[in-house]
């Protein structure tokens, strides 16, 4: 190491003390952005679709610690699977509000799982489309 370019202790614990700060700032910013002391709240909820009768059940509670699938509360049948994002349209543009898809491998069902309002094949972990294109949908929804 060149001479003059050591770090010394009182460097290192300016150091630690501002990794320190910025990882409490961060954790305060998340916890007063997303609900306060119902981050958990927030995480044990998930959209998930009956593969059985197709109904969809957005923002689902999670039971702590029950295996997949889940049992739908409407037919007491485990039947409900994590539902897939689709925010395409037919035409290559982007929507802001999402298509929930099951996957095929949910179903008993070989081959790709397309979309039935785009047509577009949906996997797991369906990634968004493009930056450009969702933010060229919230203009046009006037936001």
């Amino acid at each position: 190491m060149p001479e003059g370019s050591k770090i010394n202790t009182k460097q290192i614990a300016m150091i630690a003390v501002a990794a320190v700060a910025l990882g409490a700032g961060a954790w305060l910013i998340a916890r007063s952005t997303l609900g306060g002391d119902d981050l958990k709240a927030l995480t044990d909820k998930r959209t998930m679709i009956d593969a059985v009768t197709g109904e969809t059940f957005v923002d689902m509670r999670l039971p702590d610690g029950a295996p997949i699938p889940y049992t739908n509360p409407k037919t007491g049948g485990a039947n409900l699977y994590p539902a897939e994002m689709c925010f395409w349209n037919a035409d290559g543009t982007a929507r802001l509000e999402p298509s929930y898809v099951l996957l095929n491998e949910f179903k008993s069902e070989t081959g790709p799982t397309i979309c039935p309002d785009c047509g577009r094949r949906v996997v797991a972990h369906n990634p968004l489309p493009p930056d450009n294109l969702l933010v060229d949908a919230a203009e046009a929804a006037g936001g």
